[in-house]
Order: structure tokens, then C-alpha cells, then sequence
């Protein structure tokens, strides 16, 4: 009769899905949270905190701005520093080894639940030279990029949307021996993206982005010395890891 009773009892538990804590497997808490290691998403970074991510970006510049549609590889290296009150620092480079761009600014991030406002402002340093098929050409360029940027985010995934003022400070190019510079501030235009960053296995992150740059001089072809007065919209593919 007892034995009879157990093993009601245990058929019971059985099909209740229930097993004793005895023999459960300690399972651990997935406490991954896609903020901590988020580069595009604003919030605040832990104090002191470095980050860095490492990707490419394809572009396609327009056929009139270059003689051949040319979809050129920019590499990119990304890295965020943490600091106290909200704020961080976020530098950038960026290049085509023919074109290279240095950016460096502060970042003021808020984050309520799910959504974050990040405002920044980046000062960027452009050198390019373009001494191949009869060019002996080079320039430096100083620009001024204010941006804001939105964002949601779930566990694993966040959204967020970015948009740039470009603003060129100052312009020296030089084509053999004749040097031109030119220091009088400018628009150039305006960027806009969306930026989605996914958690692949476990803390890895992928960004994946898609940007237009609505400008009238891209900054990787500046040496070229483009002379059309006119905007251009350049789509930029962009993905990198979170190292």
C-alpha cells in the first residue's frame, strides 16, 4: 500500500511537470542586458568604462563625382570612454589609406526605461592625397559634426536613429606646387542613419547600419577636387563588432 502511495505520488509530480530540487541541474541567470555593451544606443557608460568596435563601411559615391562607380571598403575603428555625470568621449577613425578621417567629441546621454537621447558634437581632421593616375593632389580638411541621436531598446536588441550637421571649418588643398586654403565656415550638409545593434552569443554584439550622407563634398573625395555645385545623397552600409 505504501509503495502504491509513492508512486501515485511521484506520477503526480510527473505530470505536473514538477521534479524535486534534488535532482534539477543548477541553471545560470541570463543577466544580458544590450545597454552595458552598446556603442550607438545612448545611455550611461560606466564611469572610466573603454569600449571599442571594428568594422567596415560600403559606399557608393555617384558616377558624375567620380569618373567609375567605385564601391570603396572604409575600415573603421570605434571607441567610447566613460566619465563621470553622464558624459563620455567617443573618437573615430576612419579610412581608405588614400582618405583618412580623425574624429574625437563629447557625448551627454539620457536614458528613461527603454529610450535614451544622446547629444554629442565631434571635431574631425581630414587628410587625403591622390598621387596615382596623373593626380598629385592632397588636402586637409577641419570639420565640425553636431548630432543627436534616439534610441529604443529590448534585452537583446536596440534601435537607434542618428543625425549629423557637417560643417567645414577650414580647407587647404594642394595640386602640385599651388596651395589654396580656404577658412571661411560652411555647410556642407547632413547625414541621417539607423543604426541596429543584436546580441549574437553571449556578450558578442553585431551593429548593423545604413546611412545617407546628403552632401555636396564627401570627405574621402575631397583629393579630387570635385567642381559640381550640387548635393548628392551617397548611401553607406555599415556593420562592425563591439570588441
Amino acid at each position: 500500500m505504501r509503495f502504491v502511495c509513492r508512486f501515485l505520488i511521484s506520477l503526480l509530480f510527473l505530470l505536473s511537470g514538477y521534479v524535486p530540487l534534488s535532482a534539477q541541474e543548477p541553471v545560470a541567470k541570463d543577466t544580458f542586458d544590450i545597454t552595458k555593451p552598446s556603442m550607438q544606443f545612448p545611455h550611461q557608460y560606466k564611469k572610466w568604462g573603454f569600449q571599442v568596435s571594428a568594422g567596415l563601411s560600403m559606399v557608393k559615391p555617384p558616377k558624375d563625382l567620380l569618373e567609375s562607380a567605385i564601391q570603396a571598403p572604409l575600415v573603421n575603428i570605434h571607441a567610447t570612454f566613460g566619465l563621470p555625470w553622464k558624459f563620455s568621449l567617443e573618437g573615430d577613425i576612419t579610412t581608405i589609406l588614400v582618405s583618412n578621417q580623425f574624429a574625437l567629441g563629447p557625448r551627454l546621454s539620457f536614458a528613461h526605461r527603454n529610450f535614451g537621447v544622446k547629444i554629442g558634437w565631434d571635431l574631425a581632421f581630414v587628410y587625403g592625397q591622390m598621387r596615382q593616375g596623373g593626380f598629385n593632389n592632397s588636402t586637409q580638411v577641419w570639420i565640425h559634426y553636431p548630432n543627436l541621436s534616439l534610441g529604443y531598446k529590448l534585452k537583446r536588441i536596440a534601435f537607434t536613429v542618428k543625425g549629423e550637421m557637417v560643417t567645414v571649418a577650414k580647407v587647404t588643398t594642394k595640386s602640385g606646387e599651388n596651395e589654396v586654403s580656404r577658412t571661411k565656415n560652411f555647410i556642407d550638409g547632413g547625414t541621417a542613419a539607423i543604426y541596429i545593434e543584436q546580441r549574437l552569443h553571449k556578450n558578442t554584439v553585431f551593429v548593423i547600419g545604413l546611412k545617407d550622407n546628403y552632401l555636396k563634398y564627401y570627405w574621402p573625395t575631397w583629393m579630387l577636387f570635385s567642381t559640381f555645385n550640387r548635393y548628392y545623397h551617397i548611401p553607406e552600409l555599415y556593420f562592425s563588432w563591439i570588441l
